[in-house]
């Protein structure tokens, strides 16, 4: 069974849903990668959305099955370093939102757990397939499955190739539908910036 899982900032401003949402339709990760950590820090979320381990739980799917209903104005991204990963969040409260690649041309999306439906994500995305980047990890990891990034890979190419053929590779709110440009302006962090942050984050770690 299928569920239409409700996503939303923190304030409420911006909502959505994820359709058809199942175990079967995507796959359920944390990850501990720096990058990761990064972003919660730079939105000042980290004490609320970041696990005992510094992870994020994030779910792999098409991006074809978000919608935004309200606070599509809200919607901001940033890209960290030089790689193609833009990393979206809601700029009424800075919640974490999603993360896609650069371009709409390549369809991935990771939804971010936090704004999903605590009531119904557990249910609708299914367990935790494993932990992404756990030699970052902050902490006690044992115990704890580690996923295969060649899985991981695996995985978003499939899910790019099903949207490809399905024709709605760019039906995504997140993307212009004609040019794959990011609906909002990404900003780019200055590696000075960064820097400062992966003190930062360092100092919270206890490293």
């Amino acid at each position: 069974m299928t569920v239409d899982l409700p996503i939303t900032c923190t304030c409420g401003t911006l909502k959505g849903h994820l359709q058809a949402v199942s175990p079967d339709t995507g796959t359920r990760y944390v990850c501990h990668c720096r990058d990761c950590q990064a972003f919660i820090h730079f939105l000042k979320r980290q004490s609320d959305v970041l696990d005992e381990n510094a992870g994020t739980g994030v779910f792999q799917t098409r991006p074809s099955r978000l919608t935004i209903a309200g606070g599509l104005d809200q919607l901001r991204c940033i890209r960290l370093t030089a790689k193609p990963t833009l990393r979206w969040y809601a700029g009424c409260c800075n919640s974490p939102l999603f993360n896609t690649t650069s371009s709409g041309r390549y369809p991935f999306l990771s939804a971010i757990c936090h704004c999903a439906d605590p009531g119904l994500r557990d249910d609708a995305m299914g367990p935790v397939s494993g932990h992404l980047s756990a030699a970052e990890a902050v902490g006690d990891m044992s115990g704890k499955t580690e996923a295969g990034g060649n899985r991981m890979l695996l995985g978003v190419v499939y899910r790019m190739i099903c949207e490809r053929l399905s024709g709605r590779s760019r039906d995504t709110p997140l993307f212009d539908p004609v040019t794959g440009e990011p609906v909002a302006v990404p900003a780019i962090m200055d590696p000075v910036d960064r820097a400062r942050l992966d003190a930062s984050i360092a100092r919270w770690n206890g490293q």
